[in-house]
């Protein structure tokens, strides 16, 4: 009776003994756990801050980048608005300058066409003052023909250089007035090359400013190139031989 009181006795310990160490080991077990968790935790932390911080610095380099881009698109478009201006001055020094060369031949040939009539005004009253008693009929004659044929085919000729004159600056003021329209197509359109993006705008902005530039050419060319004086229209002389009061003799 006493052993197996004894051997249940044993049996009992030995099986506390076992919860006892089943409850040790489960503690261990979820302290490890707990352990790991939170060195997970902390891992998972670091990791969140780490990419937080490389976001930041992502942010910060995509904004410096952006500014930077920003500050040269806008330091081009100053640019290409400052030459624009350039070349708008430019055309227009270069545009007053024809004007005034234009204005002063127009004056030069004003000067030379009052000079001539003044010379034959002249010639006609030196011819009148030499005269004597023993010419006069001859001097009569000599008006009539002067009167009657030398001077209106003389004012005729004028009136049709004043005429061919006219024709000529009334074309080169409007050669004047489309060269001025040309000059500011191209300045418009060179200010605009420099201002656009997008390359199929360049190109075509390219295109129409060569045309631009072919018609100022075309045009610099016409305005360039004076006409051809006309010849002097020859009379007949119906003086006779020897006559010094012919006014065809020279």
């Amino acid at each position: 009776m006493a052993e197996i009181q004894e051997s249940s006795v044993l049996f009992s310990l030995k099986q506390l003994m076992s919860l006892e160490k089943q409850r040790v080991s489960e503690e261990e077990e979820a302290a490890r756990r707990r352990a790991l968790a939170e060195q997970e935790g902390r891992r998972a932390l670091e990791r969140r801050a780490l990419a937080e911080q490389e976001a930041r610095l992502r942010a910060e380099e995509e904004r410096t980048r952006r500014e930077e881009e920003r500050a040269r698109e806008e330091a081009a478009r100053l640019e290409g608005i400052r030459a624009a201006a350039v070349e708008k001055a430019r055309i227009e020094a270069e545009q007053r300058a024809r004007i005034e060369a234009l204005e002063r031949q127009q004056e030069h040939e004003r000067r030379l066409a009052a000079l001539a009539d003044d010379a034959q005004k002249r010639r006609l009253k030196r011819l009148i003052a030499g005269g004597s008693a023993l010419v006069v009929a001859a001097l009569a004659a000599t008006l009539g023909v002067y009167f009657g044929k030398i001077k209106p085919e003389a004012e005729q000729t004028l009136a049709e250089q004043t005429a061919a004159r006219a024709a000529h600056e009334q074309r080169l003021a409007a050669l004047e007035s489309d060269l001025a329209a040309s000059e500011r197509q191209i300045s418009e359109l060179t200010l605009a090359y420099q201002t656009v993006r997008s390359k199929a705008e360049k190109a075509e902005l390219e295109r129409k400013l060569l045309e631009a530039k072919r018609g100022r050419d075309a045009l610099q060319g016409k305005v360039a190139r004076p006409p051809a004086p006309q010849p002097p229209r020859k009379t007949e002389c119906v003086c006779r031989e020897g006559d010094p009061m012919c006014g065809c003799l020279p």
